[in-house]
């Protein structure tokens, strides 16, 4: 038996997933060599951040010495973005950005 999905359809049910994954975020600031938070990168993680349940970092391109073209960039836990990629392939990436600016109106240009 075939089933038909829409595209918009598809589109809802990965941002509700996506929601639903990362619905109890929190994030921290980096601190730099000094003990000085950095607005241009942050942790997202669950729970408590000592428990180590890291989800992804975000880094705009003042965090990096030198230019960062694919600035601003998302960096996945390997686990995380495996299990998405399993489950959607690559069309949870624009969704994912989308969900971010709504959530916490930061950018992403790249997923890593």
């Amino acid at each position: 038996m075939k089933y038909f999905i829409t595209e918009s359809k598809l589109e809802n049910t990965i941002y509700t997933y996506i929601n639903n994954l990362f619905g109890d975020l929190h994030f921290t600031a980096y601190e730099d060599d000094d003990g000085n938070e950095m607005d241009s990168a942050l942790d997202f993680y669950f729970g408590d951040y000592e428990d180590d349940e890291h989800a992804f970092y975000w880094y705009d391109s003042n965090f990096f010495v030198s230019y960062c073209l694919k600035c601003p960039v998302v960096q996945f836990d390997e686990d995380l973005l495996n299990k998405l990629n399993s489950l959607f392939s690559d069309k949870w990436e624009h969704i994912f950005k989308k969900w971010l600016w709504e959530k916490y109106h930061m950018k992403v240009k790249t997923i890593q």
